[in-house]
């Protein structure tokens, strides 16, 4: 029953350390990522768009 105890008590911790870690500021290389993601996406669409209305 000792260790229930010592478990019961760890349990809280691990919670507080896994809230903690849940958000976090983004890398500049993940900035870049997501602009030049984002840009190609919405440069395509405009691509597709002028492509079929054309065709």
């Amino acid at each position: 029953m000792a260790e229930a105890s010592s478990n019961a008590g760890q349990q809280p911790n691990a919670k507080t350390e896994m809230q903690a870690e849940e958000w976090f500021d983004l890398l500049p290389i993940e900035k870049k990522l997501i602009g030049y993601s984002l840009s190609l996406g919405i440069l395509l669409l405009i691509v597709f768009v002028l492509g079929f209305k054309v065709l």
